[in-house]
């Protein structure tokens, strides 16, 4: 059998909210306003947006569509911070 996955990244969950948090305000949306539009509560978004939640991909996809875009550009946002947290490790080391 591989390698486990970690199921636990709290990087990776800490850049999905900084990513979520900007691009709802380049929307000009309040958690409120994209909570409704994405049908889900206000504390889920802020417990996306602060790391003490993960999205499913139910989720992932209703966000995207209250934020007015595709997935797959949230997903490149976050991926775009996780690079940027790493080439700034690598810097530290």
């Amino acid at each position: 059998m591989g390698p486990r996955m970690d199921r636990s990244n709290d990087l990776l969950v800490a850049a999905f909210g900084e990513a979520l948090r900007d691009a709802r305000g380049q929307a000009g949306l309040t958690q409120e306003e994209l909570a409704h539009r994405a049908d889900v509560s206000v504390r889920f978004i802020s417990f996306l947006e602060t790391g003490k939640r993960q999205p499913s991909l139910s989720a992932l996809a209703a966000v995207s569509l209250g934020l007015g875009m595709q997935m797959s550009n949230l997903v490149m946002e976050v991926e775009k911070r996780l690079a940027a947290h790493d080439v700034h490790a690598e810097q530290e080391q």
